[in-house]
């Protein structure tokens, strides 16, 4: 045994993942968005950021997916240790917008994608070192209308009405008529469904 592998042997996963991070690089932003007119990093480069940094520390990065009754990709992020612990690193759930093959394989890439920036703590880069921000004065956004966010559940199929509404009601929502229920936070898990009012109501 190498004094690298025997190095490694008597590191925790824990220790071992502080070091790989260590090691990340830039997900550099090398793909294009012709609909935004914008670069960003895409899966590969977010993988290639992190991968070889992973492997010198003895880690297998890992990201399964899970199955959803109501049309979302779920993706868990795991990283497998060279002594079989594994690092459970959180899970992320996104609306599939397009109900077929393409659609199912656009979202899952994206999950995938900020998933692992995510549960890694990385964050895409410019190639350029940032550069194009310089000198730049960012716009003030203007201020958003106050809004009331309500779930339309009306179009739902018997097998999704009840698992929606159970977890509306779970977080404080409210019917305020027959299939439409205001809700006192935003759920995400059910962005799909949102329509925003005015906040005088609809």
């Amino acid at each position: 045994m190498t004094k690298k592998e025997e190095k490694q042997e008597t590191k925790t996963i824990h220790e071992a993942f502080v070091d790989a991070q260590k090691g990340f690089g830039k997900a550099l932003k090398t793909s294009s968005n012709p609909h935004f007119r914008s670069k960003y990093a895409d899966l590969g480069a977010c993988v290639e950021a992190v991968i070889d940094a992973l492997h010198e520390q003895g880690f297998a990065l890992i990201q399964l997916t899970k199955p959803s009754d109501l049309g979302w990709v779920t993706v868990q992020t795991e990283l497998l240790f060279h002594t079989g612990e594994r690092l459970y690193l959180g899970e992320l759930s996104i609306p599939v917008t397009k109900q077929d093959a393409q659609g199912y394989g656009s979202a899952l890439t994206y999950c995938r994608r900020y998933s692992l920036m995510s549960a890694l703590g990385i964050a895409p880069e410019d190639d350029d070192g940032n550069q194009a921000s310089a000198g730049k004065q960012v716009p003030t956004p203007k201020p958003r209308k106050a809004v009331k966010t309500y779930y339309d559940v009306s179009k739902l199929s018997e097998d999704q009405l009840t698992p929606s509404v159970k977890y509306l009601e779970s977080n404080g929502a409210k019917e305020v008529k027959e299939g439409l229920y205001l809700s006192p936070i935003r759920l995400e898990k059910l962005q799909s469904l949102i329509t925003e009012e005015p906040a005088d109501g609809i």
